[in-house]
């Protein structure tokens, strides 16, 4: 059996080839790249580990992410590997897809404030992502739709990632 070309993944579909198992050791390798973005200090072996993959699982899943510097393997300043994750907008919870870890960090500042704002009710945080958008949908803002939301139970503030499989 031939295993199925990952380092092209550039959309849903293409994601959702791969077995869910893949899918699983391909959000581990992002986790190892951003891992390694934030702590310059931590090589990929250990990054790896600390994950549960190889460091060739993630060069096979988010080589985009490194460089090779000598013989350390180092994150790059920034992707475009595909990403799909979720937005509020408008009231609903949007399937989104993001290309890119910049967009992907800028997503997770924001769910990272919705989780602030439900905690302490400080709507001023939420003002930075007025008027900005994420593959073409807007944030949402609005601290009474928010808050709507989450009392029905909409809001999973800890997972801004899709599942696909």
């Amino acid at each position: 059996m031939t295993k199925p070309i990952v380092a092209g993944i550039r959309n849903r579909q293409a994601l959702a080839a791969i077995p869910p198992s893949g899918q699983e050791e391909r959000s581990r390798s992002l986790r190892v790249v951003a891992r390694m973005r934030n702590d310059r200090t931590v090589s990929l072996s250990r990054a790896s580990r600390e994950e549960g993959v190889t460091p060739k699982t993630v060069r096979r899943y988010a080589g985009d992410g490194l460089e090779r510097t000598g013989s350390r393997w180092k994150a790059t300043p920034a992707d475009r590997l595909y990403r799909p994750m979720v937005v509020y907008s408008s009231g609903a919870i949007v399937d989104v897809d993001v290309r890119g870890s910049r967009k992907a960090s800028e997503l997770g500042a924001y769910h990272a404030t919705v989780r602030y704002f439900l905690a302490t009710g400080g709507e001023s945080t939420l003002r930075r992502f007025d008027g900005k958008r994420v593959a073409g949908v807007p944030y949402e803002t609005d601290p009474a739709v928010l808050e709507e939301m989450a009392r029905r139970g909409q809001l999973d503030v800890d997972s801004i990632y899709q599942l696909v499989a």
